[in-house]
């Protein structure tokens, strides 16, 4: 959306203002944006951008309250052009509402939250055999399938890129699922020493409120560490963040070892669902990394995409190199997604439910990729 000549009032400026800063968001980041740069962006003074929102905070609850009306419909071709139509929604949900405070966070998202139930309530009423959790997981996968369209470029001709993502999602709500069970607490891991209690707390820190709302001293007193003594072990906030995804990346690049695609979708839920906070960073927090640790691991993650590519299309060559990686996109985003989400990680059978989605979306065999839509 181009912005209006400077000293001309549009009527649509509050739209203007939101788009504007849509793309400066998704494009640099929220920490890396100021309301000048959104001003500018729209040929207007930051005196007039004050006038339409009281600042940078509820100028990104508008952002991503905006962005989330294009998911406000549950059925599934429709959900699946407004995904395509607002590629940005994954990223504005997912990273920066992130920089919201927890309570607008919460406010923002219910519109989300509200949609999952009505999917779930759609699937329940037209598969009687699941159950609530089966149907909520559904629900939630379903979403994750549309907005994955946020974290990869493929362009595809519409309306085949729509097809596509209907199908993927009529994939995911028609799959037939295991047993979950009953709801069971996780296992705690114990961190073997003083530097691994250290990573592990300020990936958990990170994870939950974001790594510009750490301050290292927070870490060490949430690990029982004294502050002085953090230094002992890591120099830095950013080393800590460095340390924390670059293993987490080693950690994925091991299960690449395998030259079996549905070996690598187990290995790749089981580390997700054990390892949810170092996922969670990998997708919100590289962009915060200094050079060249960033560019570093945004390579290692397109080759650790690249490689699920290259099986896929071993297997089905005739998917093509574009329809492939969105497949492969769609699955990591119904693990990660799943996986960054505590009341459905934590049920039972989660990582056999995310094996068989995975499997439908890739077109393993012994999956079922056909059913009954929404």
């Amino acid at each position: 959306m181009s912005a209006p000549p400077r000293g001309t009032r549009p009527r649509n400026r509050r739209a203007l203002i939101v788009a504007a800063a849509a793309e400066l968001f998704v494009r640099r980041g929220y920490p890396h944006v100021s309301m000048g740069d959104i001003a500018e962006a729209v040929a207007i003074g930051p005196s007039a951008l004050y006038r339409h929102f009281r600042g940078k905070q509820e100028l990104l609850a508008a952002v991503v309250e905006d962005a989330l009306t294009a998911l406000a419909v549950t059925d599934l071709a429709e959900l699946a052009t407004g995904a395509l139509d607002r590629r940005d929604v994954g990223v504005l949900w997912q990273r920066e509402s992130r920089h919201l405070e927890p309570a607008e966070r919460h406010r923002v998202g219910e519109a989300l939250r509200r949609l999952a139930r009505q999917l779930a309530g759609h699937l329940g009423d037209r598969r009687r055999e699941l159950t609530a959790d089966q149907a909520g997981l559904l629900a939630w996968a379903v979403l994750a399938v549309l907005v994955s369209v946020s974290f990869q470029r493929v362009d595809l001709p519409r309306p085949a890129y729509d097809e596509l993502m209907t199908s993927l999602a009529t994939a995911v709500a028609s799959v037939p699922l295991p047993d979950l069970g009953k709801r069971a607490a996780a296992p705690v891991v114990e961190p073997a020493n003083r530097r691994e209690l250290l990573l592990t707390t300020a990936t958990r820190l990170f994870a939950e409120r974001g790594f510009h709302s750490v301050a290292i001293e927070e870490v060490g007193a949430a690990a029982g560490i004294a502050g002085p003594s953090v230094y002992h072990h890591f120099e830095s906030k950013a080393e800590l963040l460095m340390t924390a995804l670059s293993t987490g990346a080693d950690a994925l690049g091991e299960g690449l070892r395998t030259a079996s695609l549905p070996t690598l979708l187990r290995s790749y839920t089981g580390y997700s669902l054990a390892h949810h906070d170092v996922v969670d960073l990998l997708i919100t927090e590289v962009g915060l990394l200094p050079e060249p640790g960033r560019h570093d691991l945004r390579r290692t993650q397109r080759e650790y995409v690249g490689a699920w590519v290259g099986l896929l299309l071993d297997a089905h060559p005739d998917l093509g190199a574009g329809p492939a990686r969105v497949r492969v996109q769609a699955v990591l985003t119904v693990v990660n997604d799943v996986a960054r989400t505590p009341h459905l990680r934590t049920l039972p059978g989660i990582e056999d439910a995310l094996h068989v989605i995975g499997s439908a979306l890739l077109g393993l065999s012994g999956s079922s990729s056909s059913g009954q839509t929404l």
